[in-house]
């Protein structure tokens, strides 16, 4: 394996001077869903990595409801082979290679993973090149490493810092220590917010493939003065002029402040919005009403929980009903949190998440940092998989074995403890990274 070369011409008076500078390139796939997508990444010793190019086409769901598995499987096998020979040809990747293929392996529908994982190892083989099989949220957990384009002086986060993942598939609170520990702090009891998000826009009647996205946009045309209106009335119980309840799940006289347990529930939201259409007619100021009231209690029990995981394990001491609550310090030196994941793009979410943290239970508030990655990079995207596998290679020194199956499951506290990880040799990692 020979990391490319590039040439970088350099003026000095009137004359000219050569100088080799080396860095490797990285083909990123993903399709652990219904996103195929590919990235070309360059990486050089001390630096973020570059996004050279990327592409994306995604499966529209819209006349079926909802994502098909098999569908999905379908589209991924007629698209990505097609794409990555136009990939090929744009970049010239037939004579001059990338230098390491990553791909999604897992968490995620085996059908779709298949359809990557497979062209990868086929690429692989006839490259000559390594082959990183990639943890999808451990891709939106490091995209947080590129710069923001909004904000592009901010430093990536440094361990340990908490990851607040939110998409369609998961939602999750992870404490990560290191590039291979992330402990689960808190995780969904029953559907990932973005599920029930789509499920409660699509009971609402709101048409379009990314229904996340229809749903933000739906809440943001809702005019100021009536979205200040909606958000006077309460919905504690159904004593309000449309009698729609919604309520912040698990809170209550039967709930207690700091559960030994810590989860997300969405799937109540999805029931609030069913039992009011069994008795009411949706009108379209009722619509209006329970959009806005459900994606902002929707981000507001998001909030809560992480609140208390702050209350359980921050390292100052608050008052609550009349008692002291002291936190076990297991957060002590987190300074940072990242919010990713396709839920994280909604900028209500962003905005409500630095209003209504309790940064005070973890010390000095001040030098706290939000890392909000590009709303492109939010969704499903091969940039992140290219970066996890640049961090897999670079800090963990580790390929995939071409025998590796894609894996459904895969909790992100278990990323080592999988088959199919190869130690690479010494030489292989110094002549890639010219140390």
């Amino acid at each position: 394996m020979i990391s490319s070369l590039r040439v970088v011409v350099a003026r000095s008076g009137g004359g000219r001077s050569f100088r080799l500078r080396r860095f490797y390139r990285v083909l990123a796939i993903e399709s652990s869903c219904d996103d195929s997508c590919l990235a070309l990444l360059e990486k050089s010793k001390g630096k973020s990595p570059i996004i050279i190019d990327e592409m994306k086409r995604t499966l529209n769901s819209q006349a079926t409801g909802g994502i098909v598995p098999t569908k999905a499987q379908e589209f991924h096998q007629q698209e990505i082979g097609n794409m990555i020979l136009e990939f090929s040809g744009r970049h010239g990747l037939q004579s001059n290679p990338p230098d390491v293929i990553c791909c999604t392996r897992g968490p995620g529908m085996v059908g779709s993973l298949s359809a990557s994982l497979q062209i990868a190892k086929g690429l692989s083989i006839g490259w000559n090149k390594p082959m990183i099989g990639v943890h999808h949220m451990l891709g939106h957990v490091l995209i947080s490493q590129l710069p923001e384009s909004e904000r592009p002086n901010i430093k990536p986060p440094e361990y340990p810092f908490l990851s607040l993942l939110c998409s369609g598939g998961h939602t999750m609170l992870l404490l990560s220590k290191s590039i291979s520990d992330h402990e689960i702090i808190i995780e969904t009891s029953d559907i990932a917010v973005g599920d029930s998000i789509d499920k409660c826009a699509r009971e609402l009647g709101i048409e379009g493939n990314l229904l996340g996205k229809e749903l933000e946009k739906y809440v943001n045309s809702i005019p100021p003065e009536l979205a200040n209106e909606f958000s006077n009335i309460s919905t504690e119980t159904r004593d309000n002029e449309f009698e729609f309840k919604l309520k912040k799940p698990l809170r209550g006289p039967h709930n207690p402040v700091i559960p030994d347990t810590l989860t997300f529930s969405f799937a109540p939201f999805l029931s609030s919005i069913q039992h009011f259409k069994s008795s009411n007619e949706l009108t379209e100021r009722s619509k209006q009403f329970i959009a806005y009231k459900t994606q902002k209690l929707i981000f507001q029990h998001i909030i809560d929980r992480v609140n208390i995981s702050l209350l359980k394990h921050g390292i100052r001491e608050d008052g609550i009903k009349g008692k002291i609550v002291k936190g076990d310090k297991k957060f002590e030196g987190v300074r940072s949190l990242v919010l990713s994941g396709g839920v994280a793009s909604n900028r209500i979410f962003r905005d409500l998440l630095q209003e209504e943290l309790r940064l005070n239970l973890l010390g000095n508030e001040e030098d706290f940092q939000f890392h909000f990655p590009d709303v492109r990079l939010c969704t499903d995207n091969a940039v992140m998989i290219g970066v996890a596998g640049i961090e897999i290679l670079e800090t963990l020194h580790k390929r995939t074995d071409l025998n590796v199956l894609p894996i459904r499951k895969w909790p992100m506290n278990k990323l080592l403890d999988v088959d199919g990880w190869i130690d690479m040799e010494e030489s292989e990692i110094k002549r890639l990274m010219n140390k």
